[in-house]
């Protein structure tokens, strides 16, 4: 039986589309990995916990500041990474502001989680879906319970706070997700798997009631309303990282739908995606420059679906003296500046706001990740498109994922970094 042409390019396009998902994380894997349980030692031994999300290159945790205020006492903030085989990380408190309740603390070894990624309040909208997780102590109480597992709580953006007229406080968002004790630090995500707060508090007050031998009162904190709490925007926590040099990502734009699919239904979309390519296969090997165009695709496909260690690390010129060249990266770093001798890739003299050594990339294969360092430079170096960039603080690599760009002083002078 002959078969069309079409038939073998549609295969091959149904095998790559179907290999892309098949081992991606589900949404709820990946607001769990970066959770963690945050817990305070005071110096007589009593712990208090909560939760908190790893940052930075897995070495770094963000937490609300009540969770591990005890510290200030001389008591000592411990993570846990795995209950079951009690695998505690001590941290050091890097940066912490008590009136806006945050706290960034350093690991003393690298958690092995992935950092979360963080959304800005210019993304969300009143009504948003998100998902609370944390560590609420009252599911601890579950027999059977791990306590490295967190806990997931739907629910709704209620509000968005304006700026409070006292800058030192923080800018909250009010969600019915619920928030209880424990769940204090841990990450607020959206629909799309992001950071949009912190969580912090819910609306609770103090009424008495009996003491357990029956005679005395004490106070006791219940709900003051149902569905009512409270999380820190994710806005409040990008300046402590950025003082600190910690690397992160963030999006300053509202997903599209397409976007909010992938993140819940990645087998959906690759499926719609695949009945799509196939159709235009059919399409296009109708024709012989179609049949070239297919092929073309398919050989671009298969070059992206090796894995990483496969593949070639190159450095792209986007825009300037090396606008269209490709550079191969390995680990060694390659230097960027005006001086030859300092210096591979070299910008002419023209180029009066470049330093003479401006700044480094290079490859790590086995993290499958870029690295970004600038020099001291007197123009500094950014990443990202020119409206939304971030400086790379001087001296503190930046980490670059395959397809990320950067440039020099000014958009005049751009990069990408990719794997081919």
């Amino acid at each position: 039986m002959n078969r069309h042409p079409a038939t073998g390019t549609a295969l091959a396009l149904a095998a790559l589309l179907l290999a892309g998902p098949a081992g991606a994380d589900s949404l709820a894997e990946r607001m769990d990995a970066p959770t963690v349980r945050v817990i305070c030692l005071s110096k007589e031994g009593n712990p208090g916990a909560g939760s908190g999300f790893v940052v930075g290159r897995g070495d770094y945790v963000v937490t609300n500041h009540h969770v591990i205020a005890c510290t200030e006492a001389g008591g000592q903030a411990v993570v846990l990474l795995d209950a079951e085989r009690r695998d505690t990380v001590p941290a050091q408190v890097k940066a912490s502001d008590e009136k806006r309740d945050l706290a960034v603390l350093q690991l003393s070894r690298p958690s092995g989680r992935p950092a979360v990624g963080f959304a800005t309040l210019a993304t969300v909208e009143k009504h948003d879906p998100v998902t609370a997780v944390g560590f609420p102590g009252a599911a601890d109480d579950s027999e059977g319970g791990n306590l490295s597992d967190p806990s997931h709580s739907g629910g709704l953006i209620s509000r968005i706070n304006p700026p409070p007229t006292n800058p030192e406080l923080p800018r909250l968002v009010q969600t019915d997700a619920a928030i209880n004790p424990g769940s204090s630090g841990g990450p607020l995500f959206d629909d799309a798997g992001r950071v949009v707060g912190i969580n912090t508090l819910k609306a609770l007050t103090a009424v008495p009631s009996l003491g357990a031998d029956g005679h005395s009162m004490e106070l006791q904190r219940v709900p003051l309303g149902e569905g009512i709490g409270w999380a820190v925007a994710s806005d409040e926590i990008l300046p402590f990282l950025d003082r600190l040099g910690i690397p992160y990502e963030v999006s300053r734009h509202r997903p599209g739908v397409l976007a909010r699919l992938w993140s819940r239904e990645p087998l959906i979309l690759t499926l719609l995606g695949l009945f799509a390519a196939a159709l235009t296969a059919v399409a296009l090997t109708g024709t012989r420059h179609g049949l070239t165009l297919v092929k073309d695709g398919v050989t671009r496909a298969l070059a992206r679906a090796r894995p990483p260690q496969a593949r070639r690390a190159v450095l792209r010129g986007l825009t300037g003296p090396y606008a269209g060249l490709t550079m191969p990266l390995g680990g060694q770093p390659l230097a960027i500046g005006r001086d030859p001798g300092l210096v591979q890739v070299v910008l002419p003299p023209t180029a009066e706001r470049i330093s003479k050594r401006h700044a480094l990339i290079s490859y790590d294969a086995g993290r499958g990740l870029f690295r970004l360092e600038d020099c001291r430079s007197a123009n500094g170096t950014f990443v990202g498109e020119a409206r939304t960039a971030l400086a790379v603080p001087p001296g503190q690599p930046r980490d670059l994922k395959p397809g990320q760009r950067f440039f020099l002083a000014s958009p005049d002078i751009a990069f990408e970094v990719d794997l081919e």
